[in-house]
């Protein structure tokens, strides 16, 4: 591969990288983001130790769903008893995404670097993918490992029987997460000449160890993505195969949370008017996008309106 041009290099946020390794005996994803990880995170308050953990859920759960060849959805969530009870990504194939989170005041909050282990105890990782068209799939395994990158190469290798290598690194305000993978034979099956993709696959995972220490971590945190892999795959057959933006996105709506009102009913409507922190009001905060819809007496009689009466018969007789 010739050197990257100054437009390839710069450190332009928000982007996903496909690339080729080992003459196309390996692929690769390479994921960058900063301003829609900042939107994602600013209407809520994160401890630091759930940001690190939801950050490299996205950049991982963006590099997955690169590799799926279907329109729709990837959701990751991990689900435990422990001081983070929850996290969940929605990511697109379109490359946007959504994140929450659920954590107790048990969480050491500003602790870095804890084992997943410890945050979640024992629980649950779950891969859900849903096409626009076609049966949903689901996958369940406990988690195990010590990170978010380990559970997921872990999830690989005991679903999919697929080798996976990741990298994943993130704060409040950039997350960023390298995959590499062994192509799939046709069908999904392991490729014919699987001995000698199992050696060029082995040989760059020892080059993606080099960035599991922590300068090797605060480079990845650093370096615009581009320059990244070309300091690290140069030597291996290299090639850069599509540049792709990334989005936050939410699809709630001041119609749709209505309509979730409107189907709790009078009695439980009216409960809500009393007994709300927000005096005579009912109020709905998103959980993906921290906006806060408020509803008063009056919108909540209108949707109850809405409810109940019914069109007019316009049947000439």
């Amino acid at each position: 591969m010739s050197e990257l041009t100054r437009a390839q290099a710069h450190p332009d946020t928000d982007q996903l990288v496909r690339f080729g390794l080992a003459t196309g005996k390996v692929r690769g994803v390479a994921v960058s983001i900063d301003h829609s990880w900042q939107t994602a995170g600013e209407h809520h308050d994160y401890p630091p130790a759930v940001a690190q953990l939801l950050g490299q859920c996205v950049a991982a759960a963006l590099a997955m769903v690169a590799t799926l060849k279907f329109d729709g959805r990837l959701i990751m969530q991990f689900r435990g008893a422990g001081p983070v009870s929850l996290l969940v990504v929605q990511a697109r194939s379109d490359l946007t995404y959504r994140v929450t989170a659920q954590w107790s005041d048990a969480l050491d909050k500003t602790q870095l670097d804890q084992s997943i282990q410890v945050l979640f105890g024992r629980g649950q990782l779950a891969l859900t993918l849903e096409p626009n068209e076609g049966l949903r799939y689901q996958s369940l395994v406990s988690i195990e490992g010590a990170s978010i990158a380990s559970a997921l190469e872990g999830y690989f290798q005991q679903s999919e029987q697929l080798p996976t290598r990741l990298v994943l690194a993130a704060d409040a305000q950039r997350a960023v997460g390298l995959l590499i993978q062994q192509v799939p034979g046709e069908g999904g099956t392991p490729m014919v000449r699987a001995a000698k993709a199992d050696a060029n696959f082995d040989h760059l995972s020892i080059m993606v160890d080099t960035l599991l220490t922590p300068k090797g971590l605060v480079e990845v945190q650093m370096t615009p993505v581009p320059t990244l892999l070309y300091r690290l795959f140069h030597q291996d057959a290299l090639v850069l195969t599509q540049l792709s933006p990334i989005g936050f996105f939410c699809g709630c709506s001041r119609d749709g949370v209505g309509h979730m009102l409107r189907s709790l009913g009078r009695a439980e409507l009216e409960a809500a008017l009393r007994d709300t922190e927000l005096p005579g009001y009912v109020s709905v905060r998103c959980e993906f996008c921290g906006t806060q819809y408020n509803f008063d007496v009056v919108d909540v009689e209108q949707l109850l309106l809405e409810h109940t009466v019914a069109p007019s018969d316009t049947t000439r007789h």
